[in-house]
């Protein structure tokens, strides 16, 4: 990397908000293919001159007041290799199995801060598909989210994870889960529920393009260039991911903000808005509540006071 890029790059790495927008200014300006893979260049170039980046120190711990801390993560695995006599309807015994799937990369952002976090096996690491390294330091990462927003992500991500932690003596985690897949899945009839075709759907930054399984196949190999590719494109599907959140916000059903922190004023459960607005009310077979819809994020909940006396209450049939 040029000298001047370099500097340039570094002045607005140390000022980043973490706008992926802004790093593609800079990618136009001196001919990138885009402002992920800029950046994947920088970091990679920082290493070599041995300036730290602000991510490498630990990452920090929330003070109570402060919480929930959000976390977006993506995870990216190698395929299993296997030998085989045919291509359909096949069944791979165990001795079949020349490679496991293996952890690949990883990337992840908090809500509302700017770094962000991500890590890709070396070139050696792949070859010898070594992932202690990497998933250590994405437990570390996880381990200071209450919150944790991906797509796909309980049934993928999470038992990857979960089964690397296992293989390498790390504890379990424990925290909600939010998986965008599942929200779409439950609440719209989208033709796909692929984050590329929702996202497009709703004129949202997407997913970056690349070559398809061949570049899996060369991080398998232990191409540098391929690992810096799927790092880029890892952390591409951060951004993706936290535009369609924010979109799908509103009906998001599993988790109250409002727990993590002292206020006793009523706040909206999924971003945590004081902005609520009656819109009348919700009945259920016990009960009648007032309905409110947050000003900003557009969430409606209903407060807990139950608006039935106890006649009313004493007087109500169950149809069982």
């Amino acid at each position: 990397m040029e000298q001047k890029i370099f500097e340039e790059c570094l002045k607005h790495y140390r000022a980043d908000f973490g706008l992926g927008e802004s790093w593609q200014s800079l990618a136009d300006k001196y001919g990138y293919k885009s402002g992920e893979y800029l950046r994947s260049m920088f970091k990679n170039e920082r290493k070599k001159r041995g300036i730290k980046g602000k991510n490498q120190s630990q990452i920090r711990e929330m003070p109570y007041e402060d919480k929930p801390r959000v976390a977006v993560c993506d995870i990216e695995t190698l395929p299993m290799v296997c030998y085989s006599w045919g291509m359909y309807d096949q069944y791979f015994n165990i001795d079949n199995v020349v490679h496991d799937t293996c952890f690949l990369s990883w990337a992840g952002k908090y809500l509302n801060e700017p770094d962000m976090y991500s890590d890709v096996l070396t070139s050696d690491e792949a070859l010898k598909r070594d992932s202690h390294r990497i998933i250590k330091s994405c437990w570390d990462f996880l381990s200071n989210a209450n919150i944790v927003i991906g797509h796909n992500y309980l049934h993928f991500d999470f038992k990857i994870l979960n089964t690397e932690f296992l293989k390498h003596g790390l504890p379990p985690l424990k925290y909600v889960i939010v998986d965008t897949y599942l929200v779409a899945k439950k609440n719209f009839r989208f033709s796909s529920n692929k984050m590329e075709f929702i996202n497009k759907s709703l004129g949202i930054r997407n997913k970056i393009s690349n070559e398809g399984f061949k570049l899996w196949v060369a991080c398998s190999e232990g191409k540098k260039e391929a690992l810096e590719e799927m790092l880029n494109y890892n952390i591409g599907d951060i951004y993706s991911t936290e535009e369609l959140f924010y979109r799908v916000r509103p009906y998001v059903r599993n988790f109250n903000v409002a727990l993590y922190n002292e206020m006793e004023t009523h706040q909206c459960p999924v971003c945590g808005g004081e902005t609520l607005n009656s819109i009348g009310y919700y009945y259920t077979p016990a009960g009648k509540w007032e309905s409110v819809r947050c000003g900003n994020c557009g969430c409606v909940s209903r407060k807990k006071t139950n608006f039935l006396n106890k006649y009313k209450k004493k007087s109500l049939l169950i149809n069982s």
